[in-house]
């Protein structure tokens, strides 16, 4: 059986997958398990405190509990507190092999650290060619499916997000991810055309459940999934180091609003809805994005992986008015 590599964040999966491994983003099996309560009250029980952010905590909880040896953990492009993670994870006998974006997008640093990467799994360039070429095509596959969400309109928001979160580690089989995926498109084709306000949802992908779910039973229709479609890499013809060069979410905000206003332009988007996790310091970045999007925009804030309280839920239903009323 081959051994699981978790991750705390999108990385070069292609190098692990190269390597032989299974790769597995910790952060889905957190949220998607049917109790996912359990993991932060791990962490918590281990001396986690409880001001401070639950994905932190749930990434932990899913590697102690479901017994995962090896883990990559992204130091520079993602989450401030991964150093502390990783650190408290190597002192409890895990394996960690650190892994950072370079924030100035350097291509020779890029480089360097996918070439650390690719000594720790023994991969070697041919390997990782082959492989590189055979998940080109799953992308593809999921390109197609992210058009059909917003030109389209058969592919709900809900769907989408989960089927570009997931990219991140294509459940440890790009093979049959690609046939799932393509199985899915097929399922589609003859539906419906989605109606609704044309949202676009940014920001970290969200802790709570329904949210897309819910903009669609008053009114909206989320046409897109800022972060889950970077998760994808839609980039063709490219090779690995230009694709994650091109891919947004590591190299801070600047990086991130040429995309999303490209996608607000081409996608058609009425009004945008920011996510932000309690305790994560990318909520600051919400200044920046509220002045320069040239659409409404909404802040919302998770924290648990439950629900969304009925506080939010107004607030969302009250955007959806004021959007409907500008039409």
């Amino acid at each position: 059986m081959k051994e699981m590599v978790g991750f705390t964040t999108t990385i070069p999966v292609e190098v692990v997958f190269a390597g032989g491994y299974v790769p597995c983003d910790l952060n889905n099996i957190f949220v998607s398990d049917d109790n996912p309560m359990q993991y932060l009250e791990r962490a918590e029980k281990d001396g986690f405190p409880k001001s401070m952010c639950n994905w932190v905590k749930g990434i932990y909880g899913v590697v102690v509990k479901k017994g995962i040896e090896t883990v990559i953990t992204v130091m520079e492009g993602d989450c401030s507190n991964t150093q502390a993670l990783a650190e408290i994870l190597r002192y409890k006998g895990i394996r960690t092999i650190p892994f950072s974006y370079p924030f100035d997008r350097d291509r020779h640093v890029l480089e360097r650290e996918i070439d650390k990467l690719m000594s720790a799994f023994f991969v070697n360039p041919d390997r990782l060619a082959e492989v590189d070429k055979e998940i080109e095509e799953v992308r593809s596959t999921l390109a197609l499916l992210d058009r059909m969400t917003w030109s389209d309109r058969l592919v709900t928001g809900h769907e989408n997000h989960l089927w570009l979160v997931r990219a991140s580690d294509m459940l440890g089989d790009y093979r049959e991810y690609n046939v799932m995926a393509k199985r899915f498109i097929d399922g589609v084709k003859d539906r419906a055309e989605i109606g609704g306000i044309r949202i676009g949802c940014i920001g970290v992908p969200p802790i709570v459940p329904d949210l897309h779910d819910f903009i669609g039973s008053v009114g909206g229709h989320v046409v897109y999934n800022e972060t889950q479609r970077q998760f994808a890499l839609p980039y063709p013809s490219m090779n690995l180091i230009d694709r994650y060069l091109m891919y947004t979410y590591p190299y801070g905000i600047f990086a991130r609003l040429e995309d999303i206003r490209r996608e607000i332009r081409e996608r058609r988007i009425q009004g945008i809805i920011h996510y932000v996790q309690a305790f994560c310091h990318r909520v600051i970045e919400d200044v920046i994005l509220r002045e320069t999007l040239g659409v409404p925009v909404i802040s919302i804030e998770g924290d648990l992986p439950k629900a969304l309280d009925a506080r939010t839920k107004l607030r969302i239903e009250a955007f959806m008015e004021l959007l409907g009323e500008r039409e």
